[in-house]
């Protein structure tokens, strides 16, 4: 069917998925990646899940049900969108009225950034400041404003439908008017005539006025259901063809199969990913049969190369046998011939400084050489016909091979590709920095603690990057901390880190109330020790300078109803949960501090009764013991 290879997201698609993104907000931004199909791949982290919101300039934007496991290399401005945007949170997603452009906004703390996706053919993808300015972009000129469209009449009411239908050229088909003019697309166009039981290809003039009431209200009715989604998807045989808001009559009709999906995000990324796979096929199948073409001709041309290496080897073995039957004669004459002398007829001409004689004998013309023996020179034609045989023979097997390989490339001609672009469904907890202990600065930057000593190494040498700040306490047993994207972290951000990074030192267990914390850039971590030194397991070189703070050893443990259990600064976790406690070192049982927390956070939000786990606010306290301090409420 047309649709087959066909994927397009117009306007009322985008509303929908805009929509449904909205409602999934906000989000937190933990990676961003390039696709394999030169796609943006954002790492959206949010209180239940991850998900992966992918992005492709003039075609897609949709958010997948889980994440992509296979990336490709990172361009410009997807190197620019990681520096950027990572540790920001989407606060909003938002459609430029009756386009195929969404605005998505990031926040962290005041600052702000914007993200442009035109889905639109030649569309491109821009990140704007907080102004408005162009920061990168596909396609358009850094620093520059970027130009919004001017604002687009929709239609949403058959009276508006009607004046429409009154107005555009009568010459239009109908299926052309509502699709360009009445900003539809091909598939609303197409649903709303097959409604009104309309042929797209009738002229508008044609159309009688209860024929024009039929269509009107059609629009009306479409724009209607949009209101309520049931999104679907459409299947032919294995591959997912289509995507709708709502089932779609003409579809079921041409006889897809009609398949439900929790959401149209759900439903456009299983579109994508067999339209990516159908495509990757296409283009296979386009490399093989190239592939095929060549063999064949070089078959073709070894084919023709054997036939004249054939004739040449016959040519020269006839004629060694011509001249050895005349060898007795061609002996008695040698030196009468050398000499020019043979013969009346035989010599047609001399070449004495080329060294060669023409001959005629029998009727047949021969050249010989004037500096070799006759015998020497019969062996010569044996020679070279048995010579040119075997290179007959070698491109003969040449060939066998060469047929066996295009019996092989047509036979892949039947077979479709196994590699298939899915998502992984991964629920929240599972990102890397899950694995350790983290928290957030009140802007939003991730803090990333290690537990131990081996996970403080770990963490050093698997996600330490050059953007980062190291924090480590000025005591024993202190977690290395990083702060990410910390390189131009202000003052007081530096210092919610240095606070958490000391509270969870043995400073707390040792009930001390303050304690100095250092910061350093990533190039001044080793692991190399001098030389003549000897460096411990499991420890590393702090290269100086040091930057020193004192801070106050205080957590803040609360509950978000986005990210679940939190611990960090009261400016941060004060932010984001309900009900929190703010701790400090102390003697008193964390697990009977933890045990009023679930219930005052169960009550707040009106939880069943013990459907928080009390152990899990218990796990964020250091060393089980503290001092509360205050309750948020």
């Amino acid at each position: 069917m047309s649709e087959k290879l066909r994927f397009e997201i117009n306007s009322l698609d985008l509303r929908v998925l805009l929509g449904e993104i909205n409602a999934s907000l906000p989000r937190y931004v933990s990676q961003i990646y390039r696709g394999l199909d030169s796609s943006y791949i954002i790492r959206l982290t949010g209180r239940d899940d991850v998900r992966d919101l992918r992005i492709v300039p003039g075609k897609a934007l949709f958010l997948a049900p889980g994440v992509y496991q296979i990336h490709g290399q990172l361009d410009r401005l997807a190197s620019t969108l990681r520096r950027s945007l990572r540790g920001y949170t989407v606060r909003s997603a938002e459609q430029v009225i009756g386009e195929r452009i969404a605005r998505l906004q990031f926040e962290r703390g005041v600052e702000r950034y914007y993200l442009v996706v035109e889905v639109f053919p030649g569309g491109g993808l821009s990140l704007l400041d907080a102004g408005g300015v162009i920061v990168a972009s596909t396609s358009l000129k850094r620093g520059e404003p970027y130009s919004w469209p001017a604002r687009r009449e929709t239609i949403s009411s058959r009276e508006e439908a009607l004046g429409l239908l009154s107005s555009v050229d009568g010459r239009l088909k109908v299926g052309v008017a509502l699709a360009r003019e009445f900003g539809l697309g091909t598939k609303y166009s197409n649903e709303v005539l097959a409604r009104a039981g309309i042929e797209p290809s009738r002229k508008i003039s044609d159309l009688n006025e209860e024929e024009k009431i039929r269509i009107a209200s059609g629009v009306e009715f479409l724009i209607r259901l949009l209101e309520n989604p049931q999104p679907t998807a459409y299947k032919a045989g294995d591959r997912y063809v289509v995507f709708s808001p709502i089932p779609f009559m003409y579809l079921s009709s041409q006889g897809l199969e009609m398949v439900h999906t929790t959401s149209l995000n759900e439903a456009v990324s299983l579109v994508y990913e067999s339209y990516l796979k159908e495509a990757s096929d296409l283009e296979r199948r386009r490399r093989i049969e190239e592939e095929v073409r060549r063999v064949e001709r070089e078959v073709e041309e070894k084919k023709a190369l054997v036939d004249q290496l054939r004739l040449k080897a016959r040519e020269s073995r006839e004629l060694a046998d011509f001249l050895h039957m005349r060898l007795a004669e061609l002996k008695d004459w040698w030196g009468k011939i050398k000499a020019g002398r043979g013969p009346s007829g035989l010599v047609k001409s001399l070449d004495r400084a080329a060294g060669l004689v023409t001959i005629e004998l029998d009727g047949r013309t021969v050249q010989l050489s004037l500096r070799e023996p006759i015998t020497q020179q019969i062996d010569e034609l044996y020679n070279n016909a048995k010579t040119t045989m075997k290179g007959v023979e070698n491109l003969l097997a040449e060939v066998v091979k060469l047929e066996e390989k295009l019996k092989q490339l047509r036979s892949s001609l039947q077979l479709t590709s196994k590699v298939v672009e899915t998502v992984q469904i991964r629920k929240r907890g599972t990102e890397w920095y899950h694995r350790y202990r983290w928290s957030m600065t009140s802007s939003g930057r991730l803090i990333v603690l290690g537990r131990d000593a081996s996970s403080n190494i770990r963490l050093l040498k698997k996600h330490l990057e050059d953007d980062d700040v190291v924090l480590h306490a000025e005591v024993r047993g202190s977690p290395v901390t990083l702060l990410k994207n910390g390189a131009d972290a202000a003052e007081g951000e530096l210092r919610e880190a240095a606070s958490i990074c000391a509270s969870f030192s043995r400073a707390w267990r040792d009930g001390l109330s303050s304690v100095s914390v250092y910061w350093v850039r990533p190039e001044q971590i080793s692991f190399t020790p001098p030389q003549g030194m000897y460096l411990p397991r499991g420890s590393f070189i702090v290269k100086p300078p040091k930057n020193y703070i004192q801070v106050t050893l205080q957590v803040c443990v609360g509950y978000s109803e986005r990210l679940g259990p939190i611990v960090g600064s009261e400016e941060w976790v004060g932010s984001e949960a309900a009900v929190y406690v703010v701790l400090s070192p102390g003697q008193e049982d964390a697990a009977r501090v933890s045990q009023e927390l679930a219930a005052k956070v169960e009550e707040m939000l009106n939880l069943p009764k013990n459907q928080l786990r009390p152990s899990d606010f218990t796990s964020l306290i250091p060393y089980g013991r503290c001092r509360l301090l205050r309750w948020s409420l």
